[in-house]
């Protein structure tokens, strides 16, 4: 049987992302693999999940982000291992590390007749870095673009830039798929919604969904709300980690600078809590293409975002939210205090949802599928 094997730095990834691609290659007749690490925080089985989708599984030790470590070469010795022991007739390698590995371990591979495709979610550098990281990035990235026959990116800044440097096979799909009618026909009542979660109808709720961490940078927003009045109420779903040193930054952040901050943990409720939220930001100093932030334009929320890659693709300025420097927080005071008037919301909630239908799953999977389709010459 005709075999397929998707390659990604952990089987988060592959859960979160990467199973319609698996529905998508089997639909095609592929018996289709997957490797990455399960040993990162994960809050799933292995051995139940991937069998339940039909997806043979390889555990690969891939490090999170050292790419030159003892680690990146056990990682590189498995991944070879796993290739040399069963022929495959397409490799879709997805993340740096994981990408570079496979790509420069995948040239005997293609020299045989197989082929690799390489996404992108998110360079590791863009045309404002410093000469230091596009000159280490940049060549890795332009070397490696040689050594697979695709590299599809999710952004156009990404899809800019690799066009430059690799113009012949770089292609652009809108993201990797948003289930945007999952956030069309929500129905709550949302006074009652915001009650249970502490928040009450007098307050403007500014909410942010995802890790807490550096890079998605909420400190700037505690900053923001602390120049405006005291009805703004700062709302983050994610995992919350008590040893995350971010998060404890935020919290005496929040204490000191006044500002009512509250920590909602992981959540299954995100549609709900959308509803509920009058503003959803996004200060993130980089990203692939943000999922959270067009879950928000699905549900009619206007999104305040950084003006950075992959945000900056669905953010249209005074249509769908505003964009402001991440590092500027007068500047994002002032974009959450023009996107949180209650008539401006109003009127900008049917170009948000029409924004988010770009990047929806139905459009980005039929890109895929046509890219798949093409790469393993099918008609």
């Amino acid at each position: 049987m005709k075999k397929v094997l998707i390659v990604a730095s952990t089987s988060g990834f592959i859960k979160g992302f990467l199973l319609p691609d698996a529905k998508m290659l089997q639909e095609l007749g592929y018996e289709v693999h997957c490797a990455a690490n399960h040993k990162a925080m994960v809050t799933f089985k292995a051995e139940e999940l991937f069998p339940k989708y039909n997806i043979i599984f390889h555990q690969v030790d891939f490090p999170p982000n050292r790419p030159l470590s003892r680690e990146t070469i056990h990682a590189a010795r498995q991944n070879l291992e796993i290739v040399s022991n069963t022929h495959f007739d397409l490799i879709h390698c997805h993340s740096p590390i994981v990408g570079a590995i496979v790509r420069f371990l995948g040239l005997k591979y293609r020299k045989n007749g197989g082929k690799i495709i390489y996404t992108t979610h998110g360079l590791a550098f863009s045309k404002d870095s410093g000469w230091k990281s596009k000159l280490l990035y940049g060549t890795t990235e332009w070397l490696c673009a040689k050594l697979c026959d695709k590299v599809i990116t999710i952004n156009h800044d990404d899809f800019n830039m690799m066009k430059k440097l690799s113009a012949k096979n770089t292609v652009y799909i809108n993201g990797v798929g948003v289930n945007t009618e999952k956030f069309h026909h929500v129905t709550i009542n949302r006074n009652e919604y915001r009650e249970s979660i502490g928040i009450t109808a007098e307050q403007k709720m500014v909410l942010a969904v995802g890790e807490i961490s550096k890079r998605k940078n909420q400190k700037v927003i505690v900053e923001a709300l602390s120049k405006l009045n005291d009805s703004y109420v700062f709302v983050i779903c994610g995992k919350v980690m008590t040893d995350n040193v971010t998060y404890n930054e935020l919290l005496e952040m929040a204490g000191r600078l006044h500002v009512n901050l509250k920590f909602l943990g992981f959540r299954l409720d995100v549609p709900e809590i959308l509803k509920c939220a009058d503003v959803f930001v996004l200060p993130s100093l980089r990203e692939g293409l943000c999922f959270a932030g067009v879950e928000a334009l699905a549900s009619g929320i206007p999104v305040v975002g950084s003006n950075v890659k992959g945000i900056k693709d669905f953010i249209v300025e005074g249509e769908t939210g505003y964009l402001s420097n991440p590092y500027d927080a007068d500047m994002f005071a002032q974009k959450i205090e023009l996107a949180s008037n209650c008539e401006r919301r109003k009127k900008m909630e049917k170009k948000c949802i029409e924004k988010a239908e770009e990047f929806s799953a139905s459009v980005s999977h039929e890109q895929m599928m046509t890219i798949y389709k093409e790469i393993l010459g099918i008609g």
